[in-house]
């Protein structure tokens, strides 16, 4: 799938509405048609030039960018590795096992290692990012500064990116990728030195016996005798002692072949197997992650052209009656008698009850956190009626509150008081059009 996609804009989009000022037009038909607004220049500053979107697939592909070096870099690693066991001296000897532990052993013991932290609980609520993961955000956040991308970006792309469900197959993949390619240019260079060389292989050792080589010789050959691969018999181990010169051409062929078949099965394929395998379960993760609640909105907002309508328009007994000076996208309709009889809410008021409440179902005020805390945690599909203050503008922690709302009561509507007339109306009817909220004006005001 191409980049950016949908999802990612909708991941974009809700985190600038959340964080800045930035606000998806009210008036496009559509959630793409909406989304096309992250593509405007942006002016705020003379550094941010380019548009939102801009910014967040040059993050995207920066951040492919790093992870390719840092993969050159374990790649390098694994080149250098090889040639100090082949810088032999005068016997041409070169140390077999030695080679094996520099390669698959630090391999076997990152194996254990992860197989150990990913079946551990707190692998998955610690948020540990590895240090792999961690230097990539390091990188990226450097690049942003120096590219001058505006910080929310930055953010928004690294939460999308590191998302913390898919968190743990992401830095699984960068691993097994990062060692994968360790060890195939340990094996590459295993293979060009056994090309251009002829080495004898030995093992020496002090404290372990003959036996212990012989029965890790054997272990090791298992999967390769099964492939038909010659490998070392016990008279080619024991030929092989670090104090005997001789060595037969069949001995170091047999030994090339442990050597490589060694590294090959045990090292490149079991990372490449996993890798292709975190790789898809981090895919899986992301395409199965549910949106938000900010992102439901956002969708339910441009899910057809008459979701507007559809929120606004009571087909039951409590209709609403249409302003007939109401012209435009900001609509502010009137409401009818029967509305004054259902439930009510006053947000953050400050005057006195107004008379035309005295009718009301019931009446909530919702003015300290508790209050308004206490209304969120109910729900219900009944008309919901919140009288605001017309001449207080609303701030972000208003709009978080009608968007949780919203939520929680299908049916919510927005009173104004003073109507049009109120001094913040504009910021108010603007609030209900991006919280999908209707705005009503109450039926005395007119």
């Amino acid at each position: 799938m191409a980049f950016p996609s949908l999802r990612a804009k909708l991941f974009l989009a809700t985190w600038l509405e959340n964080h800045t000022e930035f606000r998806l037009p009210s008036h496009s038909k559509s959630l793409p048609e909406a989304l096309k607004s992250l593509e405007q220049k942006s002016l705020e500053t003379p550094l941010h030039t380019t548009s939102y979107l801009d910014q967040f697939c040059t993050l995207k592909r920066y951040f492919n960018r790093t992870i390719f070096v840092l993969l050159l870099i374990c790649f390098a690693l694994g080149i250098m590795a090889v040639p100090p066991v082949f810088a032999t001296d005068q016997a041409n000897q070169a140390n077999v096992f030695w080679l094996l532990i520099v390669l698959l052993g630090f391999h076997s013991l990152n194996l254990i290692i992860w197989l150990a932290t990913l079946m551990t609980s707190n692998f998955r609520t610690t948020g540990a990012k590895g240090i792999f993961l961690s230097s990539l955000i390091f990188i990226t956040q450097k690049v942003s500064k120096h590219l001058h991308i505006k910080t929310d970006v930055s953010h928004a792309f690294l939460h999308w990116q590191c998302q913390p469900n898919a968190n743990k197959w992401l830095i699984s993949t960068l691993s097994h990728i990062a060692w994968g390619c360790y060890l195939l240019a340990g094996w590459l260079m295993t293979l060009v030195l056994l090309l251009t060389n002829q080495v004898n292989f030995v093992w020496e050792t002090t404290l372990l016996s003959d036996q212990a080589f012989l029965t890790l010789t054997d272990t090791l050959s298992v999967i390769p005798n099964w492939l038909g691969i010659r490998v070392p018999n016990q008279l080619d181990v024991l030929a092989s002692r670090v104090d005997l010169i001789t060595q037969t051409a069949s001995t170091r062929q047999h030994w090339a072949n442990f050597l490589l078949a060694s590294l090959m099965l045990y090292g490149v394929l079991p990372r490449l197997v996993l890798a292709l395998f975190s790789l898809a379960m981090y895919q899986l993760k992301r395409a199965t992650q549910p949106i938000s609640t900010q992102e439901k909105i956002i969708q339910n907002r441009y899910q057809d052209a008459e979701s507007q309508n559809r929120h606004i328009i009571d087909n039951d007994k409590h209709a609403i009656i249409p302003s007939a000076s109401s012209h435009g996208k900001n609509v502010l309709s009137i409401l009818d008698a029967q509305a004054f009889k259902q439930d009510w809410g006053l947000f953050e008021w400050s005057t006195t009850e107004p008379s035309y409440l005295h009718s009301a179902n019931t009446k909530v005020m919702l003015n300290s956190r508790e209050q308004q805390d206490s209304f969120l945690t109910s729900s219900s599909h009944n008309p919901v009626y919140i009288l605001v203050d017309g001449n207080h503008s609303p701030d972000r922690g208003t709009r978080r509150f009608f968007l949780q709302a919203n939520v929680a009561y299908s049916a919510l509507r927005m009173v104004i008081s003073q109507g049009k007339n109120a001094k913040f109306a504009e910021q108010w009817l603007r609030l209900g059009q991006e919280t999908s909220v209707p705005s009503f004006q109450p039926q005395a005001e007119e």
